[in-house]
């Protein structure tokens, strides 16, 4: 018995001790880790030992902890050696690597090398620059994160333009270009004007040169050197040759009719292929348009068949493509209803010449009238007027369903049209001068004494008027000088019976022709031809022209 009650007493007192050794294991704990946090808050350096760089257990980037917590303002955490400065805000210090900073901004680069108070003292006083914003501009530079609210970004390119930020500049600048709007853009180019910053200002110009037409009330208040860059920018990006196929008078029962419905771009090599890049934006099966492109938008301009109460008709119609934005938008038609007409930019206007009434789709003989009424488009205000009219008074022109009637282009401030007389087959000449309103014949003409030339194929302009047709064994080139109103010398070349409308660029014409189901390159050089590509549409009467995007 007494053993058992000893034993007893001994289990106690054992009991007893450890719940001491317990309570005292638990009291030294609760010490150390109220010292050691207090070690932590007297000296921040030794918190960011435990924090290795590249580590990213720095909190959420978009949360606000860093503001009570100095070991986030710290650039980059745990490494002792670096040279850190302090760098004062409107509300918080930072402490940051100098070297480290200098790589990303050239005003503390400058700072650096400069030998000045706040370099030797570590201290650098930025009191006017908001503290978060040097916070965002810190972790975009030490961690690559970007959290810059949207409304904030005007502020975060104030200071990354004042710290010749130039990243970070770049980034703010990118998230701005989706975000510009007619809306906010002319604030943004206030802005850059009050910066003297160059980037903010070309990303500014160029959201507007991209969206030209779009915003004629804004481009109208720009400076005239604001404009000219715009107009500039607007032809920026790589050049597409592109094609469509400018009348279609099948049904829905032809397969290629969908397929047709697009324009195609082809950028080479040699063997690669068309590709659509968007469809017209009309449903119909049977259309006629000319196109022309100004200011690199491409204007698709006459009109197509829709189903009224009683049968079917012709509706006029324009619409206007920008190739920047892949978006089509109407345009006011024109006053009359044409069909195979010339379309011609020029001065920045569009013109409309000739061609005869839209709803005959018989071919054209010696009775059908070319019209004589001269439109001009104004882009700007969306409008057509009529303006001095064709001189066509004892003579007409001969009709062709291959080509747009009369040929015409422009060169400088005029526009230039070309025909064979019905009577005589001469071939004519006129010029229209934008400035006066006014026509006049260019003499002398070409004969059948000069050239065998019934048939006119293409009227371009580089220094001189280009004129290129066909007889029935070879096509001819020849030119026409407006500065001493002589012909050139003429030349031969291959058959080709070119159809359609074509382009000229760089001495090289591109031109469909439906013998070669395809679009042929003629070099005006050595007057070789090459085929490009077969077009995913059968050749018939398409149009080939250019945009830059």
């Amino acid at each position: 018995m007494l053993n058992e009650l000893q034993s007893r007493q001994l289990t106690g007192k054992m009991k007893t001790l450890q719940q001491c050794f317990m309570v005292l294991i638990e009291w030294m704990s609760l010490w150390l880790k109220y010292g050691f946090g207090s070690l932590l808050s007297a000296f921040p350096v030794v918190n960011s030992w435990l924090v290795s760089p590249g580590v990213t257990n720095r909190g959420d980037s978009d949360s606000e902890e860093w503001k009570t917590n100095e070991v986030l303002r710290t650039y980059p955490p745990g490494d002792e050696n670096k040279t850190k400065v302090t760098v004062q805000t409107s509300s918080h210090a930072f402490h940051v690597d100098l070297q480290r900073l200098s790589e990303c901004s050239e005003y503390f680069r400058a700072l650096s090398q400069s030998g000045m108070r706040e370099t030797s003292e570590s201290l650098i006083h930025l009191d006017l620059v908001p503290s978060s914003v040097f916070h965002n501009f810190l972790e975009f530079s030490f961690n690559h994160n970007f959290t810059v609210p949207k409304e904030e970004l005007a502020t975060h390119i104030k200071v990354s333009s004042y710290l010749l930020a130039e990243a970070f500049l770049s980034k703010c600048l990118s998230v701005l270009a989706d975000e510009l709007s007619p809306l906010n853009c002319l604030s943004y180019l206030s802005l850059a004007q009050e910066l003297f910053c160059v980037e903010l200002k070309m990303t500014v110009l160029t959201y507007l040169s991209r969206n030209l037409m779009e915003l004629p009330h804004i481009i109208r208040h720009l400076k005239d050197e604001d404009k000219k860059e715009v107009m500039t920018l607007r032809m920026q990006g790589d050049q597409h040759f592109c094609c469509l196929r400018k009348e279609n008078l099948t049904s829905w029962k032809d397969p290629e009719t969908e397929r047709a419905r697009h324009i195609f771009t082809w950028k080479g090599p040699e063997d690669g292929d068309w590709q659509p890049i968007t469809e017209l934006p009309f449903k119909a099966d049977k259309w006629c348009f000319t196109t022309v492109v100004l200011y690199n938008y491409l204007y698709v301009i006459g009109g197509y068949r829709t189903r009224m109460k009683r049968g079917w008709e012709f509706s006029k119609a324009s619409f206007r493509y920008n190739p920047f934005t892949r978006s089509w938008a109407a345009t006011s038609p024109l006053l009359k209803h044409r069909r195979h007409f010339s379309a011609v930019a020029c001065e920045g206007c569009i013109y409309a010449v000739g061609g005869w009434y839209l709803y005959s789709l018989v071919t054209p003989d010696s009775s059908t009238a070319l019209y004589t009424a001269v439109e001009c488009y104004d882009p700007w205000e969306d409008t057509w007027r009529f303006v001095s009219s064709l001189p066509l008074t004892d003579f007409q022109f001969t009709m062709s369903l291959s080509h747009d009637v009369p040929l015409a282009t422009s060169l400088g401030h005029c526009i230039y049209v070309l025909g064979s007389i019905q009577r005589t087959g001469e071939k004519l000449l006129l010029q229209y001068n934008t400035m006066q309103d006014s026509w006049s014949e260019l003499l002398p003409t070409l004969t059948r004494a000069d050239v065998d030339l019934p048939t006119l194929y293409f009227l371009g302009a580089t220094d001189q008027l280009l004129v290129i047709g066909g007889n029935n064994s070879e096509n001819v080139v020849t030119s026409f000088c407006v500065q001493s109103s002589k012909w050139g010398q003429v030349h031969r070349a291959e058959k080709v019976a070119f159809t359609g409308q074509g382009t000229l660029v760089d001495d090289q014409l591109l031109m469909p022709s439906i013998e070669h189901n395809t679009v042929i390159r003629m070099d005006l050089q050595t007057l070789s031809i090459r085929n490009l590509p077969a077009l995913p549409i059968s050749t018939r009467y398409e149009a080939t022209f250019y945009l830059h995007f």
